[in-house]
């Protein structure tokens, strides 16, 4: 037949005082960003009205590999301008190896842009030009080159 078994509840140490003891225990890592932080202003390069869509530029960002920093340039077509503020980007086409479009997205404010060389203006009517996308071959995705009068 069944037994009867009696709980018994016993008094716990409160669970102050064994957090307490975890934390003396617990050591303190530094880890160190392997990105720069921005001390000044004047180190991010202000890039708002050196360039617009349509333009070819060449595009200087710096890359950390191994503890190492190096610059790698990205020349192509400006598609596209967006955002707002701090968070604006603007968008990079340039067709690679084996007629394969690439395109990478930069933040305006970035601190890893070194620089930006404009190569020549192009003149669009447009303020998106993602009609590039579809195009192949060079004939088809040249843009006329912005005449400037002086």
């Amino acid at each position: 037949m069944a037994e009867k078994k009696e709980i018994t509840k016993t008094k716990e140490e409160p669970k102050e005082e064994k957090i307490m003891e975890t934390l003396e225990v617990t050591q303190e890592v530094k880890v160190e960003n392997p990105i720069k932080k921005v001390e000044k202003t004047e180190d991010i390069v202000d890039l708002n009205d050196s360039f617009r869509v349509g333009d070819t530029v060449k595009v200087f960002y710096r890359i950390i590999e191994a503890g190492k920093e190096r610059i790698q340039p990205f020349e192509g077509i400006v598609i596209a301008k967006k955002g707002k503020g701090v968070s604006k980007t603007f968008t990079v086409r340039r067709i690679g190896t084996g007629q394969i479009g690439v395109e990478r997205i930069f933040p305006v404010y970035s601190p890893r842009i070194s620089s930006i060389e404009v190569i020549r203006h192009g003149s669009v009517r447009r303020s998106k030009l993602y009609y590039l996308r579809s195009k192949q071959g060079r004939r088809e995705t040249k843009i006329k080159e912005k005449i400037t009068s002086k």
